[in-house]
């Protein structure tokens, strides 16, 4: 059955590394994360990228979110205790699908909240896209949040303090 809209979550780590992860209903909370996860290693193709976006999207709604495991997919799959921790090494793009477009918006790491999501770099592409669109967005996501942090001085610094207040 074809459903309004179809979200999905992929988390990029430092080496490129692409996580996915779908979407399913939760009678907790409407729509989440399913327990289904979905690799793309690094070096890939655009052709690559798009056919895994796709894939994941494929998953959602294959199965119910488990309502009754406190303990997210992305927790499961990389052991750590926490969602902050668990998404803390990873820069996440949230993809949005509807009948008619795709939304795909990149998240700030909060060392507090987790993944914040960014509106104002949200990209909109129309459906169906020309092949290379999307990766193209992606790949900016990566270069832009993943390989250029922002933050890069600020965590650097901060842990150079650490490394003072140590000794």
């Amino acid at each position: 059955m074809e459903k309004d809209f179809y979200t999905i979550s992929v988390y990029v780590d430092k080496d490129e590394n692409m996580i996915g992860i779908p979407c399913g209903e939760s009678d907790e909370y409407g729509i989440a994360d399913i327990d289904k996860v979905v690799l793309l290693n690094a070096p890939y193709t655009d052709k690559q990228i798009e056919s895994f976006v796709e894939e994941v999207i494929s998953y959602c709604y294959t199965k119910k979110h488990n309502d009754s495991s406190p303990v997210s997919t992305i927790e499961k799959y990389t052991k750590k205790k926490g969602f902050v921790n668990a998404t803390a090494d990873f820069t996440l793009i949230s993809i949005v699908k509807t009948k008619t477009n795709y939304s795909l918006m990149p998240a700030f790491n909060d060392y507090e909240k987790g993944p914040l999501a960014i509106d104002d770099d949200e990209r909109i592409l129309m459906n169906p896209y020309k092949e290379g669109e999307l990766a193209e967005i992606i790949k900016d996501f990566i270069q832009v949040y993943v390989k250029a942090n922002i933050f890069y001085k600020e965590i650097q610094e901060l842990e150079e303090e650490k490394k003072k207040k140590k000794s």
